[in-house]
């Protein structure tokens, strides 16, 4: 077994036999919604539960753990710090147990409140919300007005992306002595742009010297960037929207409507299906003119490696700052850092997690 195998053997016993790690308030439904109802499910499971001894439990899981390790020991030895290993092994505990017994350090104690807080301090007073049935997404969007950097944003958004901005920014990672996030002045590829929340963050963070780039291909996800784009003037001029998908192939593509789940190809045929151009961002960043890129963030439901294929180029030549999603295939955790590793770049590696459940685990790329 390699190191990060046994770690995670040893976590899981730890995790099962310490009562402290037994959560009835850890579910994305009790999170989305803090009413005791929304915990009774936990409360029940653990009241029937009959634990195995850990030797049986070693057992039953010994096939899980030995995939976790293969999907995730380079990784593991590839991260430059103790709090991305930690974040790791979180990451993997998650996986095998789930909510009951791993609660990530995003749901801290006081998180609920902020939250609730930020919302009732910044919502635009009878401003009309976006419903879900008209935003594309499973849930409406309100209308915010807040701080953020040396800027006031106006954005449609979720008191969830609030939350993020202002105590734990969804693409940056800072611990340490170590910062990976957009600088003033910086030139940022924003690939899978959804409603444009992150793409104001980034230029807010940028400045008015700054530039940001969005790659966004769903319509619908599309428009509301425009809106929201619109809504700030003072940045607006630095924001530009790509309604493209990024990939390692430039052409078409078959685009699968799903919301933020949106993804290229098809396989499920309850889902609208468009076809959409996508473009490399070596050739978006030709065509755009652009003579540096500082910063490039991937969110693009499964096409990350693709994506990175894609931009080889700026990757050679500028050797921008990277926060690339993990979490949408188990095999990312393998094969992205190993890709990114491969091209000798002297990148060093640390991992982040951004949220209550699987969602959100990011690898950041920082150039020596």
């Amino acid at each position: 077994m390699t190191l990060f195998q046994k770690r995670l053997a040893k976590a899981v016993i730890e995790r099962l036999e310490n009562r402290k790690f037994r959560y009835i308030d850890n579910s994305l439904a009790y999170y989305s919604d803090p009413v005791p109802a929304n915990m009774q499910e936990d409360k029940e499971w653990f009241a029937k539960c009959r634990f195995p001894s850990p030797q049986k439990l070693l057992e039953q899981l010994h096939y899980a753990i030995m995939q976790e390790g293969i999907n995730k020991s380079r990784l593991y030895d590839l991260l430059a710090d103790s709090h991305s290993r930690e974040t790791l092994l979180l990451v993997s505990l998650y996986a095998l147990l789930g909510h009951r017994f791993v609660k990530f350090p995003y749901y801290g104690a006081q998180t609920l409140q902020r939250r609730e807080q930020l919302r009732q301090r910044y919502a635009v007073a009878d401003a009309e919300p976006i419903p879900a049935n008209r935003s594309a997404l499973s849930y409406p969007l309100h209308l915010y007005r807040f701080p953020l950097a040396a800027e006031e944003i106006t954005c449609y958004c979720t008191a969830e992306f609030l939350y993020q901005a202002v105590y734990s920014p969804q693409y940056r990672y800072a611990f340490g002595p170590t910062t990976v996030d957009v600088n003033r002045g910086d030139h940022v590829l924003d690939c899978g742009a959804c409603v444009g929340d992150t793409a104001l963050y980034f230029a807010a963070k940028a400045g008015p010297q700054g530039r940001v780039v969005s790659f966004e291909p769903h319509p619908t996800l599309g428009e509301i960037w425009q809106t929201n784009r619109q809504l700030n003037p003072r940045l607006a001029p630095h924001m530009e929207l790509m309604p493209v998908a990024t990939s390692n192939e430039c052409g078409t593509t078959t685009f699968s409507l799903s919301g933020p789940g949106s993804h290229m190809g098809g396989g499920n045929s309850r889902l609208q299906q468009v076809t959409v151009r996508r473009m490399t961002l070596d050739e978006a960043a030709q065509g755009l003119g652009m003579d540096r890129v500082d910063m490039i963030k991937m969110d693009v439901e499964g096409a990350e490696l693709e994506t990175l294929q894609g931009a080889t180029g700026l990757l050679r030549r500028h050797r921008p700052r990277l926060a690339v999603c993990l979490y949408h295939k188990p095999q990312d955790h393998l094969e992205i850092p190993a890709f990114l590793h491969g091209l000798d770049l002297g990148y060093r590696f640390y991992l982040e997690h951004h949220f209550v459940n699987a969602w959100e685990t990011v690898l950041y790329a920082l150039p020596e």
